[in-house]
């Protein structure tokens, strides 16, 4: 992938050819996927151009349709998913950001109050 200054500051974009290249996927297979907002790279000049999410985002939809046969109805809905555990993941990472930098009385009491709530919802055993 080579340096371009589009509009995702100064990170590695990929170009189409260098993703259809680096993948492994049909072009029309690609563009088919842009088309369905699967995968939304910028456009630079009269060009597409793919940062390395757009890439990695690429190849996860090849591995799911090749290798474990998500159909295009299903999808959308699987992508959706994974996007919300990304973000979840995100979240819980800057809140334990957030919870290191309290004091540690306020981090032990959290840690107290997190135990209580987790033995609240915890499921009896059946006997």
């Amino acid at each position: 992938m080579a340096e371009r200054d589009g509009h995702r500051g100064d990170r590695v974009l990929a170009t189409f050819e260098e993703v259809v290249a680096e993948v492994k996927v049909d072009e029309v297979e690609l563009a088919a996927w842009i088309d369905q907002n699967w995968v939304l790279p910028v456009e630079h000049e009269g060009r597409l151009l793919f940062d390395e999410a757009d890439v990695a985002r690429v190849s996860l939809i090849a591995e799911l349709q090749h290798d474990l046969g998500v159909n295009e109805e299903a999808m959308p809905v699987v992508l959706r998913l994974l996007d919300q555990v990304y973000a979840l993941r995100r979240a819980l990472t800057n809140l334990t950001g957030a919870i290191k930098e309290l004091p540690e009385e306020t981090r032990q009491q959290l840690q107290a109050q997190l135990r209580k709530a987790s033995e609240e919802t915890e499921e009896p055993e059946d006997e």
